[in-house]
């Protein structure tokens, strides 16, 4: 089998390297005081922002110098004696110029820019690079060896299927810098891929924990050997979320469970296989609901307050259960029996409807929703539902925090008010245990088979260990779902 060779070399030189010409011609319409004027961009590697000074031909008063009135809010072309970019609408997110005189240069921050050929409404073979902070970002991943740059790599480049289009993702270090890399090899339009890029990330970040997200590179190609740039988009984003609140650990796993299971040492049990990656992302595509799940959840691992991510996550616990719910309501309801309970709501319907006299329109209508309503489960049955339709056991401390969850989402605590600030641990710990319920959810959605990470209970050992404080854990580190 021939051996996988990538090569990012051209990319990050061009990356490093990124708008050094920097004084551009500003191409606009005649209209805009800012057409043909001279735009100085710069772009510093460790900033995930370009900056620009504006020299403007005229001065202008402060009341001219709006986003609107200079034509920020349009497409603009900027061009250089070697290259041309479009700078899209509203991509100037900062404008500075002097108050309450009048200004002859104006600074600021663009979020986006991408080369004029950027093929952005036409099929292209494309690539993303990504910043990372952590050298070992895809080594969970049941992938393949490769080289990268005459780099050997043992592991770290996985692959995936969307919708027939095939993707390489990979990790690569140069210049003492970490990138995280997607490959498209089919020909597809610029928004699609965007879009599945988008959810690889966040994949990675809700099995790691780790969300960078900081700016990113795509370049786009006639070939999927990659060999020559033709051309790049670049777009800032917001802040990464580094948390390492991952939920799936190989190498932890393998040395738990290294006494018991000597025959579950192989990396194919133990590693998050391609097949799932795959079914994980063409789930997140179609299933919104699921996506505003997984948001919660790695938005949440960004938040400090233990109460605040008690309350998130129990509202990423709603969304996943109400979908699961949507999609199987056979199996939450409480009566099997559909034709009697039929008969006995027509029955009812019938007796409402010979004393409506009694009623008025707005009681009549509520009395029918709650017939509508007869067959459906409790709020509390229905969490646990849940997890019986998937053949999930659950512990007896994860089943009392489940039925405290709506406390959490209603915005209300499970203790006294006099308690809340000596309560911070049990908080912290409650976060950790709700995040794993939701967690469990989201891998059993997509059939997930392995091992996921309690952190709650690897919170209290870690200090138990280094504490010598002797107590009884009795709850697992660890569980296989």
């Amino acid at each position: 089998m021939e051996k996988i060779t990538k090569s990012i070399r051209n990319e990050i030189c061009l990356i490093e390297n990124f708008l050094s010409e920097g004084l551009f011609i500003i191409q606009h319409k005649d209209c805009f005081a800012i057409n043909t004027c001279e735009f100085l961009l710069s772009k510093e590697v460790d900033n995930n922002f370009i900056e620009y000074s504006l020299k403007l031909k005229d001065e202008l008063f402060y009341d001219q110098v709006t986003f609107k009135k200079l034509g920020f809010n349009e497409n603009f072309k900027i061009k250089s004696r070697e290259n041309k970019f479009v700078v899209p609408s509203r991509s100037v997110n900062y404008l500075k110029g002097k108050r309450f005189v009048s200004s002859s240069e104006l600074k600021g921050r663009l979020s986006k820019i991408y080369s004029e050929s950027f093929p952005l409404k036409s099929h292209s073979i494309f690539r993303l690079i990504l910043k990372t902070e952590i050298e070992h970002l895809t080594t969970i991943f049941l992938g393949t060896d490769y080289v990268c740059d005459k780099i050997h790599y043992g592991l770290g480049l996985f692959k995936i299927e969307v919708d027939d289009v095939v993707y390489h993702i990979y990790r690569h270090k140069m210049n003492n810098e970490n990138y995280l890399i997607i490959d498209c090899l089919n020909n597809l339009d610029f928004s699609s891929f965007k879009k599945v890029s988008e959810l690889i990330i966040k994949s990675i970040a809700f099995l790691t924990g780790n969300w960078y997200q900081k700016e990113c590179y795509v370049f786009a190609y006639s070939s999927s050997e990659f060999s020559k740039i033709d051309s790049c988009y670049y777009e800032s984003l917001d802040d990464s979320i580094i948390s390492n609140h991952e939920i799936i650990n190989p190498n932890q796993f393998r040395s738990y469970v290294a006494d018991d299971y000597i025959e579950k040492q192989k990396l194919s049990d133990l590693l998050f296989s391609e097949n799932k990656m795959s079914e994980f992302i063409i789930q997140l595509k179609s299933k919104p609901e699921l996506e505003r799940t997984v948001d919660l959840i790695i938005e949440g691992n960004g938040i400090k307050s233990p109460l605040i991510r008690c309350s998130i996550f129990s509202v990423a616990m709603e969304t996943i259960v109400s979908l699961i719910h949507k999609e199987n309501k056979t199996f939450f309801t409480p009566l099997k029996s559909t034709s009697e309970l039929n008969a006995l709501k027509e029955s009812f319907r019938l007796i409402i409807s010979e004393n409506k006299d009694k009623f008025n329109d707005l009681e009549i209508e509520v009395l029918n929703k709650k017939i509508d309503y007869l067959n459906t489960p409790f709020n509390a049955d229905k969490y646990l539902l849940a997890y019986k339709f998937y053949q999930i056991e659950l512990p007896e401390n994860l089943i009392k925090l489940l039925k405290t969850r709506n406390l959490f989402f209603h915005g209300s605590i499970p203790y006294k008010g006099l308690e809340v600030k000596t309560k911070m641990k049990e908080f912290n710990l409650d976060a950790d245990r709700i995040h794993l319920l939701v967690s469990i959810l989201i891998l059993k959605y997509f059939n997930y088979k392995g091992h996921i990470k309690n952190h709650a209970a690897y919170r209290m050992e870690t200090e138990n260990y280094y504490d010598e404080l002797g107590l009884e854990i009795r709850e697992s580190s660890f569980y296989r779902i």
